[in-house]
């Protein structure tokens, strides 16, 4: 019999209660993915720690980059404060790779930071880890420049010149990184290899499209190929570097600059900055000031790989001293050609001088004796035949030099100067350069 109208049936009855009972036996919904809520919860405070930690480096970094570059325009207040926000990048830093360790830009980050902090060892260490994080050719090239950098710093200059090599092999660089490299081999004693990376870095910056925005790199290309050579026992060639380099700097603020501690312009090892400054002042006919430095490159170097050459120049310059009664005039110290356009290069140019580095003796008896005699610069441009003649020599004008001495400059130049051959073809037009000479006493 069925059961009366509205009542439920056993079936019925037993379904309410087995329903009953499985919704007071089931968790609830909002615990059914436990786990999965805390995983998220905890991946999402993470996310976020670390986009604030990467905010607070980032900002540090922006405030080191904003604030004056040059030890000589920082206090010890300021330097005090770089040293500090440094750390504290370095501790966000590390906080930040541990939440996520595959992060290139951070890694690279905290390279930089540890260089700021002198930790270069911990800097090279980082690099390292970064290139096994770069994907792409420009991350490559910037790992391998910041380890051949921190290699540098930590005076393993082996090792640096290793990794500037890997650098080069992934397409062509700027002639600072040729340059960084010949100063390391010069100071391992390779000097035909540094003279060749010299070149290197030379001719980099001489072709550049924006020429005149690396004349300081120029400049410090020939200082270095000038000590490299100077060091290698080739003195005539080392002094037309130097003077190459002191038309682009005239007053060595580089090699001023380059003493002072954090800056921009360095060299290695320390104190040979002291020998640049002796070669250049000796160049330049500052007998006095290129002593001083060269006693301050011993007094830094004592032990060091280039002490009998530096020995050397001062005997030499003492010997000078002991000559200077018998010597009343003015000479010419360094020559340099600083342009060339034409068929004939410059270094065909320098080699005239060689040839004839008398050439000018008459004409120099005739500048007037004074007690002080400085430095004198004179600029001449020639005027260069397909025969290696020149047809015209000038003094720019206006000039303060005596007009008997310019007018017999001119005619010295034009009468006995001849370029040598060069093994090619006869050259078809002129080569039109300009000439710097340096006169002392």
């Amino acid at each position: 019999m069925p059961p009366p109208a509205g009542r439920p049936g056993l079936v019925g009855l037993m379904a309410v209660a087995l329903a009953v009972v499985h919704a007071l036996l089931a968790p609830p919904v909002w615990a059914i993915d436990e786990a999965g809520f805390w995983d998220r919860a905890a991946t999402g405070t993470a996310e976020r720690r670390f986009e604030q930690l990467v905010r607070q480096a980032d900002e540090l970094l922006a405030q080191e980059r904003a604030s004056p570059s040059g030890a000589s325009v920082r206090t010890e207040a300021a330097l005090t404060a770089q040293r500090q926000r440094a750390a504290r990048t370095e501790a966000l830093l590390r906080e930040a790779l541990t939440l996520r360790s595959d992060d290139f830009r951070l890694t690279l980050a905290l390279a930089d930071t540890q260089m700021t902090l002198a930790h270069f060892d911990d800097a090279a260490q980082s690099v390292r880890l970064a290139l096994t994080l770069a994907e792409l050719p420009a991350q490559q090239a910037l790992g391998w420049s910041r380890l051949s950098l921190a290699y540098m710093k930590g005076g393993h200059y082996a090792a640096s010149v290793a990794a500037t090599e890997r650098l080069l092999t992934l397409g062509p660089t700027d002639g600072a990184t040729y340059a960084n490299e010949a100063e390391l081999l010069r100071a391992l004693g390779r000097l035909p290899e540094a003279e060749d990376r010299y070149r290197e870095a030379i001719r980099a910056d001489s072709e550049a499209a924006d020429r005149r925005l690396r004349e300081h790199s120029l400049a410090l290309g020939y200082y270095g190929l000038g000590v490299a050579l100077d060091r290698d026992g080739q003195p005539t060639a080392a002094r037309e570097m130097i003077a190459r380099a002191l038309s682009l700097d005239p007053g060595m603020a580089l090699l001023q600059l380059a003493q002072q501690a954090g800056s921009d312009v360095s060299f290695v090892p320390a104190g040979d900055v002291h020998y640049y400054l002796g070669l250049a002042n000796l160049v330049a006919g500052r007998a006095a000031d290129s002593e001083e430095a060269f006693r301050a490159f011993l007094d830094a170097q004592p032990d060091g790989r280039w002490t009998q050459e530096a020995r050397g120049h001062l005997a030499a310059l003492e010997a000078q001293r002991k000559r200077r009664g018998s010597h009343n005039g003015y000479r010419v110290v360094a020559t340099a050609t600083v342009h060339a356009s034409g068929p004939v290069p410059a270094p065909m140019v320098d080699a005239a001088w060689r040839r004839r580095p008398d050439l000018l003796d008459g004409c120099l008896a005739r500048l007037p004796l004074t007690a002080a005699r400085p430095p004198i610069r004179l600029i001449v441009d020639v005027e260069i035949d397909a025969r290696g003649n020149l047809t015209r020599a000038s003094i720019p004008r206006p000039t303060d030099l005596d007009a008997d001495f310019v007018a017999c400059v001119e005619e010295k130049l034009k009468n006995g100067f001849i370029v040598p051959a060069a093994p090619t073809p006869t050259r078809a037009r002129s080569t039109l350069a300009r000439l710097e000479l340096l006169l002392a006493d």
